[in-house]
């Protein structure tokens, strides 16, 4: 038996936060939820918000894997919901993809009210840019541990600070990279074209050609026929464990930097961890050992171990879950109203 879901939540604004030359759109742009009667929020009620970070650095798109029950929740908590694109690996490293997710927080916190306003043609703040929270899972997992580091980097080095996250949900990260995806370069060119010869000749000039991409559609049930290099790339840098060194830009070891483990101190956000226990792709050792630095640094910090949940768990619908499980119900939903609470 599977639970039905309704239609895909739309989002209600979509605003270009930063221009990309060599894109295959515009650049990079974030989609806004905002709840029922947003317009007519008050200047001194502002409704709070959820930033969501969509997984797959190298196949997703701002709102093309948006989890729709969470959405849907913060949406009836009152609660803004904003979910962005960022560049996507081959083209670029996790260091630019980790600017663009600045740029994106400094968009929210100086125009996402004024552009708001102007598409509603009010003269006040919706948007209350000092109570945000974060979601992530996959790469948007570990992005999300890595914005609210940067947060604390800008702001050890700035006189004018930014407004530090509330809390942070984050599934199924990578956070050791070392350990995982980390063969070198070379090795993805020399197994490619041994195990996937077909697919070779399609993808052999990718890495180093092409437009930069920020909204790819994953192409989801059609894992042996879709031809498409940006997918196949990400197959083929899985399947031949190299995709790190073209995140992180080099072959390992990674700078330290590139963990985001060592982003975090005695004064990180608290943080839910979502560990999917049975995890094939992203072992579970990456969220045990991102609780354990946590609670090594005494942050209010929590995990939920899900037994039987796969990688996307959190961000796939109820319908793709196994039969007779509700994740939304045994795990996910406590997580959300934990974090809900430290914004309301």
């Amino acid at each position: 038996m599977t639970v039905s879901v309704p239609e895909i939540t739309k989002p209600n604004h979509r605003f270009l936060f930063k221009p990309v030359e060599n894109c295959e759109t515009e650049g990079c742009h974030m989609d806004v939820w905002l709840p029922d009667g947003a317009k007519e929020v008050s200047a001194d009620s502002k409704v709070p918000l959820a930033i969501m970070i969509h997984g797959g650095a190298f196949t997703m798109g701002a709102s093309s894997d948006v989890p729709d029950n969470q959405v849907r929740h913060y949406l009836k908590n009152g609660m803004a919901v904003v979910s962005l694109e960022y560049r996507m690996v081959p083209h670029v490293t996790q260091v630019e993809i980790r600017d663009d997710l600045m740029d994106a927080y400094h968009f929210i916190q100086q125009k996402l009210n004024s552009r708001l306003a102007e598409e509603l043609g009010i003269e006040r703040d919706v948007v209350d840019t000092q109570r945000i929270i974060l979601f992530g899972g996959s790469a948007g997992g570990t992005s999300v541990l890595c914005l609210a580091g940067d947060i604390e980097k800008y702001n050890s080095e700035n006189a004018e600070a930014l407004p530090q996250v509330k809390a942070i949900l984050c599934a199924y990260p990578l956070t050791d990279p070392d350990n995982h995806f980390a063969q070198p370069k070379q090795a993805w060119a020399e197994k490619t074209s041994k195990m996937f010869p077909d697919d070779w000749e399609l993808i052999k000039d990718f890495p180093t050609k092409g437009k930069v991409c920020t909204g790819y559609n994953f192409p989801v049930g059609r894992w042996d026929t879709c031809k498409d290099p940006r997918f196949l790339f990400a197959r083929t840098a899985m399947a031949t464990q190299t995709l790190n060194s073209f995140l992180y830009g080099c072959d390992a070891p990674y700078p330290p930097s590139a963990s985001a483990l060592n982003l975090i101190t005695p004064t990180y956000p608290p943080t839910y961890v979502l560990a999917a226990m049975a995890d094939e792709l992203i072992p579970k050792e990456h969220s045990l050992l991102l609780y354990d630095k946590l609670q090594e640094h005494g942050v209010e910090s929590h995990i939920v171990k899900v037994d039987g949940a796969g990688h996307g768990y959190v961000e796939r619908p109820p319908t793709d879950w196994p039969a007779g499980t509700d994740y939304w119900k045994d795990a996910i939903r406590e997580a959300v109203d934990w974090a809900v609470a430290k914004v309301k």
